[in-house]
């Protein structure tokens, strides 16, 4: 397995923290014998001076499964830098997400009929190529971005959980002050300089859209349960070929908020999952599903997935994404991989 994350910021990884810590749970190892470690990875390392690992074409000839994650690429105000919240101008890219190396090397992987799994962020990045990158990554997995990104937070006046860059985008483009507060989910488009704020009670009913889905057949629905919150970020995606789709994100609106996505051209369900299984065997996950939310735990506990499962939704309300990491993506990841090795 090769993991590329492009947007890690800080020692307290979690983008690939979920896939690491799954397959030491599953026992699953590198060719020399080894687990997989968060520091295996090939994108940004911010304290070891910023050092950048990037993977040439010959890496990923010999592997089973790549797992794109997180791709935005990192810019100095991703690291809520004191000087940077104090003049925003000063901001700049530090690392980019994919290369054009990279991303050919990505297009001829997948082509090649093996494994790749993706998460969010594959498209609103900062590949080198701009939108000829973004073109080929959309026809490789078979889906077309819409522009829109999307963001569930539990209290948007808290500085430290909603992006800066967002800020930032709301104030220069919109030329509003940022004065929310509360729950709400936040709808960019960032090359149209839209922007949309949904609040629960006002243009939504429920502070997060659910993950429903749509396709039961064979062993990769088993064990995952539908109907969950999404939380954190995902993109605004349709796919090429509808029965590839696997599950769905469906916003809870209320009558002004659907008149709100309306006026905006703004599709109120679309993809969660959409996966090819003829010619290219890759699956997209259109939401920040892979994040661990909390404290893992430890992986050699074989239980520990039960275990976590049986009090996710207890503690959900303190720690949101909880219930859908140990329901849904935990239980699919699992399926993937058990696929992928027999």
């Amino acid at each position: 397995m090769v993991v590329v994350d492009a947007s890690v910021t800080d020692d307290k990884v979690k983008t690939h923290a979920g896939i690491t810590w799954l397959t030491e749970q599953m026992r699953i190892r590198r060719r020399n014998g080894s687990p997989y470690r968060l520091d295996n990875y090939y994108g940004f390392f911010p304290n070891q001076t910023e050092r950048i690992a990037r993977f040439e074409p010959e890496v990923l000839e010999e592997i089973d499964l790549l797992y794109l994650c997180d791709l935005r690429g990192v810019w100095r105000s991703g690291t809520e830098k004191f000087e940077v919240l104090r003049n925003p101008r000063r901001d700049e890219l530090l690392h980019s997400g994919l290369s054009l190396r990279e991303v050919d090397a990505v297009v001829d992987f997948v082509n090649s009929g093996r494994t790749t799994v993706a998460e969010a962020f594959l498209f609103y990045s900062s590949h080198e190529g701009g939108n000829r990158s973004r073109r080929k990554l959309e026809e490789a997995f078979g889906v077309t971005w819409t522009g829109w990104i999307g963001g569930c937070f539990d209290d948007l006046s808290n500085m430290f959980k909603v992006p800066f860059w967002a800020r930032t985008f709301y104030e220069r483009e919109i030329g509003r002050t940022w004065d929310f507060t509360g729950p709400g989910i936040i709808l960019m488009e960032p090359e149209l300089k839209k922007f949309v704020i949904l609040r629960p009670g006002v243009e939504v009913r429920e502070a997060s859209p659910r993950i429903t889905l749509t396709r039961r057949d064979g062993a990769l629905a088993e064990g995952v349960e539908s109907g969950l919150p999404v939380n954190g970020w995902f993109e605004i995606v349709e796919a090429n070929r509808v029965e590839q789709i696997r599950a769905m994100i469906q916003l809870s609106l209320t009558g002004v908020g659907d008149g709100i996505m309306q006026e905006n051209r703004i599709p109120t369900t679309f993809p969660a999952i959409v996966s090819q299984w003829v010619e290219r065997n890759t699956y997209y996950l259109a939401a920040d599903l892979g994040t661990a939310p909390t404290w893992l735990g430890p992986a050699q506990v074989r239980w520990m997935p039960e275990i976590r499962s049986g009090i996710s939704s207890i503690i959900e309300k303190h720690f949101p994404g909880e219930e859908t990491f140990w329901k849904f993506y935990i239980p699919f990841m699992r399926n993937v991989l058990n696929d992928l090795a027999y």
